[in-house]
């Protein structure tokens, strides 16, 4: 079971967990009496109004200021957002709506971010796997390879998530995630901790894959020389942090352990384009019930003091 301490610990949070990147729930960060659907049709208003806005896959990019007087930052957050100690990227919060039954695939978040993820409103069911044994990826690629996993031997943990609840999940945490409420908003906030990664195996195999990509950049697809361009907010400073210690050797030898792995690519072919089809299908709904939100009546003023409460 995983750990709750009330957000408020800051000193047994950092001692324990951030320091030794283990994961953990923080209870207390949030609370809101206002509906998901409120609370969506806001964001999006703001979000549609902000040009510096960036729209992923499943979730939009902000700053933190697009968040005021709806999710203040926990003051916890505030004071890790320092870039003398981390890389922070101008967008650092992260903002999702997900629709109940909505499933985010098998994967770690790349950039070697450390996330905190507030469940704003709704409810999501976790399961979280330790880099210290890894699950099959994608060459080169924090994806995984297939969806059912089988977990014996895993260093795992399941979880819910309910309102109000903050989940720091270290960078390298595997992690499968269902919404389970009609919608469910969260809001992460994200960095890259300068300090060296705790020891794993998918804390050598990121600084390894990395390695290998800087050394055949010139012939690389535009998003993945924008991946280490951008890499952690920091581009090639925060990627040379992680690089540096790696040998020639070393780098070879992930290149040919990840080409090893093709031919279970070719076996996960079915569950992949079933993935595809789900997400397409997912993301669909999501646009029509965003859209059919912004078509309605404006956002009362009682709401919106309301909202303002929140933090």
């Amino acid at each position: 079971m995983i750990p709750r301490i009330p957000i408020k610990e800051t000193g047994v949070f950092l001692e324990r967990y951030y320091d030794n990147e283990q994961p953990v729930i923080l209870t207390g960060a949030a609370h809101t009496s206002v509906s998901a659907q409120e609370v969506c049709r806001e964001l999006n208003e703001r979000i549609a109004q902000d040009q510096t806005v960036t729209q992923r896959l499943f979730w939009y990019d902000v700053n933190r200021e697009l968040l005021d007087e709806i999710c203040g930052m926990p003051p916890l957050v505030d004071q890790l957002l320092n870039e003398q100690e981390a890389y922070v990227r101008t967008n650092c919060a992260r903002i999702w709506f997900n629709m109940q039954g909505h499933t985010t695939p098998w994967h770690y978040d790349g950039h070697s971010l450390h996330v905190f993820n507030l469940q704003l409103k709704g409810r999501k069911r976790w399961t979280i796997v330790s880099p210290e044994t890894p699950l099959y990826n994608m060459p080169f690629s924090k994806t995984c390879i297939f969806e059912k996993n089988s977990l014996r031997g895993k260093k795992y943990l399941e979880f819910e998530m309910t309102e109000g609840e903050m989940l720091f999940l270290p960078r390298y945490w595997y992690h499968h995630v269902h919404s389970m409420d009609e919608l469910n908003v969260n809001v992460n906030w994200v960095l890259m901790h300068k300090r060296a990664p705790v020891s794993s195996a998918i804390a050598k195999r990121e600084r390894e894959v990395l390695w290998v990509l800087e050394r055949i950049y010139p012939f690389l697809l535009p998003a993945t020389k924008a991946l280490l361009d951008e890499y952690a907010g920091s581009g090639r400073e925060a990627v040379g942090t992680l690089t540096r210690q790696v040998s020639t050797s070393e780098g070879l030898a992930r290149v040919f352990r990840e080409i090893l792995r093709a031919p279970l690519v070719l076996l996960a072919v079915p569950s992949q384009l079933t993935k595809l089809v789900s997400l397409r299908r997912t993301k669909k709904q999501l646009r029509q019930y965003i859209q059919e939100q912004q078509e309605q009546v404006a956002v009362p003023e009682l709401v919106i003091q309301e909202l303002r409460k929140v933090g």
